[in-house]
């Protein structure tokens, strides 16, 4: 019997090969990580630096507009709920996260949880017997907004990361994992 050796086809690590290309940077393992798991970053974060917390910043009810809907799949005004929080550890931001959930897609139970703040929408998700997939849309580099600016205390361009929980065919949430290029660099 011959052997043939095939390369495995990886469309993640090809996205980071590009974006390091582009950008003429160079991202360490961690980053890497970061960038391509397929899911919440929360669990691994807990595992590599300690006990991490989240901090709601915002959540709050809206009529999503064009661009939001498109993304979700969603009618225009259609209502979605809105968050925005930080992973940290001690006083230290480690992670900015942004999603938006079509409320129609979720149960009364999932979003009276997701409402307390209290943990991820992952974790959430999980616990509520939900199956999703989770697909990774977009990694990226952009520059620092003003919020972002002030919450990391720095300028330096942000990596990004937008994933996709799929359930039943459709988006439940979308999630945006924002952190400058500067960390986790060891």
């Amino acid at each position: 019997m011959s052997a043939k050796c095939t390369a495995i086809k990886n469309e993640l690590r090809e996205m980071i090969a590009r974006l390091e290309q582009e950008h003429n940077i160079k991202l360490s393992t961690t980053q890497k990580i970061l960038l391509s798991i397929n899911g919440p970053v929360t669990p691994i974060l807990d595992v590599l630096y300690g006990e991490v917390r989240l901090f709601m910043l915002d959540q709050h009810f809206e009529n999503a507009d064009k661009d939001i809907a498109d993304l979700l799949g969603i009618d225009e005004g259609e209502e979605i709920l809105y968050r925005n929080s930080i992973v940290f550890k001690h006083s230290k931001p480690l992670i900015y996260v942004l999603s938006y959930i079509p409320k129609s897609r979720c149960s009364d139970r999932v979003i009276n949880k997701l409402l307390e703040g209290k943990t991820t929408t992952g974790r959430i998700m999980n616990e509520s017997g939900h199956e999703t997939i989770r697909i990774i849309n977009d990694i990226s580099l952009m520059k620092a907004t003003p919020i972002l600016t002030e919450l990391f205390k720095t300028t330096d361009d942000m990596l990004t990361r937008e994933y996709s929980m799929i359930h039943k065919g459709e988006i439940v949430i979308l999630t945006k994992d924002i952190y400058p290029l500067s960390y986790f660099k060891e």
